[in-house]
């Protein structure tokens, strides 16, 4: 389901390549990451989950990519080489707005495919979802294979739904970015029908969002004079004395020490499911560093 983060005006939609190991599935995102200008995209991003090798993107479409004045942002995800653990997938699939499904054309390698496409039903059944739920497209990449199966065995094998079927060699940018343009296209009339309440409804980022402080009053000009607790007499601001540790009196008093806490490098995944975050936080002129360890368990829904 698609994530609004109302402080930014993004709808942020979630795209997953799926499908057999060395299929293409990172040739495919090399190439689009590679076509789209650097102000459309951001960072291509790889990351170990568990012992699979995750690689990831996020970009806006030009031109039609909006909804109600909120752009929309698409992530994308895959899973590189060989999977070594099915939970892996089922981790990269939740919230899935789109799929493109990878086949290798390799006639070899017809029963991973059908293993794969089983697998990504798994998965998605997990979440009460199907093929049939989510926008899908299906790619035929290796084309250019001595004896590829046939385009339309490959569909009769893969797609008994017929979904939208595309041939590709993508490691020569054949049929990539006609897959990727398909499944935009598929998923922004997917989220238009759904007509989101954007004015009303309160999206996940703002959920976790801090509260707004309270009101203060604003700090005075400089030069005037404030009080200083009920009975004090009024004296000018900068005669005010302040000692380590007393409490705030203006607003720029309260933003400067105010906790600040950021990451203080590259989380680092753990053995026995354990993630480890470094932290510096930051308050009232000092600094200190930590290191956050949160024990990650496996989704049963």
């Amino acid at each position: 389901m698609a994530l609004v983060n109302h402080a930014k005006k993004e709808i942020n939609a979630k795209i997953v390549y799926f499908g057999p190991e060395w299929a293409g599935k990172a040739a495919n995102l090399s190439h689009i990451f590679g076509k789209l200008k650097e102000s459309f995209r951001g960072s291509f991003k790889s990351m170990n989950l568990q012992s699979d090798r995750m690689l990831f993107f996020d970009f806006v479409p030009s031109g039609k990519g909006t909804l109600n004045g909120y752009t929309i942002r698409f992530h994308i995800y895959t899973i590189t080489g060989e999977v070594t653990h099915a939970s892996s997938w089922k981790m990269v699939l939740k919230g899935v707005d789109g799929m493109v499904f990878v086949a290798d054309s390799d006639p070899a390698r017809m029963t991973a495919n059908l293993d794969s496409l089983k697998l990504l039903q798994t998965c998605l059944g997990a979440y009460g979802k199907g093929l049939a739920d989510i926008p899908c497209v299906i790619q035929c990449n290796k084309r250019d294979l001595p004896g590829a199966t046939a385009m339309a065995e490959m569909g009769q094998a893969i797609n008994p739904t017929g979904l939208t079927i595309i041939p590709a060699v993508a490691r020569r940018g054949e049929g990539v970015l006609e897959s990727i343009f398909n499944l935009v296209k598929m998923v922004l009339k997917k989220l238009r029908a759904e007509e989101l309440e954007l004015d009303r409804q309160a999206g996940q980022f703002d959920r976790i969002a801090k509260p707004p402080p309270p009101d203060f009053p604003k700090e005075p000009p400089v030069g005037e004079r404030v009080r200083v607790g009920s009975g004090s007499a009024a004296r000018p601001a900068a005669s005010v004395p302040k000692s380590p540790g007393s409490p705030p009196e203006t607003l720029s008093d309260l933003e400067e020490c105010k906790p600040v806490v950021e990451f203080a490098g590259a989380p680092e995944i753990l053995r026995g499911g354990r993630l480890r975050l470094p932290l510096s936080i930051r308050y009232d002129g000092k600094e200190k560093k930590i290191a956050l360890d949160i024990s990650l368990f496996q989704d049963r829904d």
